[in-house]
């Protein structure tokens, strides 16, 4: 395991997820993790290939990104079965589905910071959300989930919540960092660069044929 001083010199070059989740992330057997530097084609004879993008921020020169269209605030307990239901209705171009059980322990972990689970609404309804992580050892802010309803897409929601966020995480943390899904048909990538997110890292998820 490398130190934390090694991580924070490149966070998105030298693990594939946040210091704090490698400390407590058993890889299973059938699974191997690679950054693109280190990526051999033939390994697609016995591997099936997922490509995730590692971007990090600075927490300087964060953009104006401020959208007066719709209500935006701190997600409250009592909103979490909206919260679970909009994430999966926001999700139905994958396999991605997440029940009331996972979004309750990510309140349980030692990097849940209550003011950076912030939502965007239509009135009282919840339309996009952005679940984020603050590890005070490390000083980074990390961007765990966002997501908005399909049919407010495109209106810079998006974009809102990331630099809510990213203003949030200036006061406690020195960097940020996110990571996607490099073939996502909605580009996650792109609002994220659109927010001041930088880099070229690339992690291959690789998993045995037949599992």
């Amino acid at each position: 395991m490398i130190s934390i001083n090694e991580y924070k010199q490149n966070p998105c070059g030298t693990l594939s997820v946040p210091y704090w989740k490698a400390t407590n992330m058993r890889i299973p057997d059938n699974i191997i993790i690679v950054h693109n530097q280190n990526f051999n084609e033939p390994l697609l004879n016995e591997y099936n290939d997922k490509k995730y993008f590692r971007l990090l921020h600075s927490l300087n020169d964060i953009p104006d990104c401020s959208d007066n269209s719709f209500n935006y605030g701190i997600i409250t307990e009592a909103k979490s079965n909206e919260l679970v239901e909009m994430i999966n209705a926001s999700y139905t171009h994958t396999d991605i589905y997440v029940s009331a059980e996972y979004i309750n322990g990510l309140t349980k972990t030692k990097v849940y910071c209550p003011e950076l689970w912030i939502g965007a609404f239509d009135g009282n309804k919840l339309i996009g959300s952005i679940i984020c992580d603050l590890d005070t050892d490390l000083c980074e802010g990390i961007i765990e989930w966002l997501q908005v309803l399909p049919e407010y897409r495109g209106k810079g929601i998006a974009s809102a919540l990331i630099c809510k966020a990213l203003n949030i995480m200036k006061n406690h943390a020195e960097f940020a960092t996110v990571s996607g899904e490099c073939d996502n048909s909605t580009n996650p990538e792109g609002v994220y660069r659109k927010c001041g997110f930088e880099g070229s890292d690339i992690w291959h998820i690789l998993i045995k044929n037949g599992d």
